[in-house]
């Protein structure tokens, strides 16, 4: 029997791993804050080298309803809570 070629959507697997811990959170609640650049240097320790990209990441926590924040001028940040 012929399987068909398995492919993995990654922006679903950075959706999956993010909200499996995580909800999006505000400047007062929030328990950690990162960058996009952080996060995909942090999910590129799990995934696949060159898997994933910022604009994939930033699309993924868009989708899981996450809102970057500006911290000072021009300098934004996505903020976390543990679920």
């Amino acid at each position: 029997m012929i399987m068909p070629p398995f492919f993995i959507d990654y922006k679903e697997e950075v959706k999956r791993l993010i909200s499996e811990s995580y909800i999006p959170s505000d400047t007062v609640s929030k328990e950690f804050e990162m960058t996009t650049d952080q996060i995909v240097s942090n999910l590129s320790n799990i995934l696949p080298q060159n898997s994933i990209d910022s604009h994939m990441v930033y699309e993924a926590l868009m989708e899981l309803g996450y809102e970057p924040k500006e911290n000072t001028p021009l300098n934004y940040f996505w903020y976390f809570q543990r679920i």
